[in-house]
C-alpha cells in the first residue's frame, strides 16, 4: 500500500510541476521534493523522468479511450454517440483535467522508443473512435459536406486546445464551456435536422 501511495504522490507532484514549469524545466529532484520522497528513492518507482511523463500521458489517454468507448457501446445512433462523446471529452478531460491535457498536448514529443510508440497508438485509437462514428453518419447522409477525416482531426484539435484559454474563475463554468464547444462542433458537422437535438443538452 505504501509503495502505491508513494508512486501516486510522485505522479501527482510531476503533474503539477510539468503543468506549471514544463517537462524540460522540471528536474527529477524537484518532483521528489514536492512529493516528500528522497531523490534516490524515486528510482525504485521510475527509471527516469521520461518514464514519469509516459505514465502521466498513458493513464490520461487510456482513461479517455475508456470513457469514449463506454459512450460508443451505450449509443446505437452514431449522431447521438458523437454528441455525447464531444460532451464527455470536453467537460471531463480537456477542462476538468486541464493539467494532464496540457502535458499530453505539449510534452508528448519528448517521449522516445516504446513509450513514444505506445502514445501514438493511444492517440490513433482516440482518432479512430471518432472517425468510425463520423463515417457511419456520412453513410447515412447526416454529415454536412465535411470530410470525416478532417472532421475527426478538427474535433481533437478544438477540444484538446481548450485548456489554453479556459479559466476556472471565468464567466462560464466548465460545464457551460463544454456545452458551447459541443454545440459549436456538433452543429458544424451534423445536418441541421439532427443538430437541433443539441438544444436538449
Amino acid at each position: 500500500m505504501k509503495q502505491k501511495s508513494t508512486r501516486e504522490a510522485l505522479i501527482k507532484a510531476a503533474i503539477h510541476l510539468f503543468y506549471q514549469k514544463g517537462y524540460l524545466d522540471t528536474s527529477i529532484r524537484e518532483i521528489g521534493a514536492k512529493a516528500g520522497v528522497s531523490n534516490s528513492s524515486i528510482y525504485h518507482y521510475f527509471k527516469n523522468k521520461e518514464e514519469v511523463l509516459f505514465q502521466i500521458i498513458d493513464h490520461a489517454t487510456k482513461e479517455l479511450i475508456d470513457a469514449l468507448s463506454c459512450v460508443e457501446q451505450e449509443c446505437s445512433d452514431p449522431v447521438e454517440c458523437i454528441r455525447r462523446m464531444l460532451m464527455e471529452h470536453s467537460a471531463i478531460f480537456s477542462l476538468k483535467r486541464r493539467k494532464e491535457t496540457k502535458i499530453v498536448d505539449s510534452d508528448s514529443f519528448f517521449l522516445h522508443g516504446k513509450w513514444k510508440q505506445a502514445t501514438i497508438e493511444n492517440q490513433r485509437e482516440i482518432y479512430q473512435i471518432y472517425k468510425k462514428r463520423l463515417d457511419l453518419i456520412a453513410q447515412q447522409g447526416r454529415l454536412r459536406e465535411v470530410d470525416p477525416t478532417v472532421a475527426a482531426f478538427s474535433i481533437l484539435g478544438i477540444i484538446n486546445s481548450s485548456f489554453r484559454w479556459f479559466k476556472e474563475s471565468g464567466r462560464l463554468s466548465r460545464e457551460e464551456v463544454a456545452l458551447n464547444i459541443t454545440k459549436l462542433v456538433f452543429e458544424g458537422i451534423i445536418n441541421s435536422g439532427d443538430s437541433k437535438k443539441i438544444g436538449n443538452l
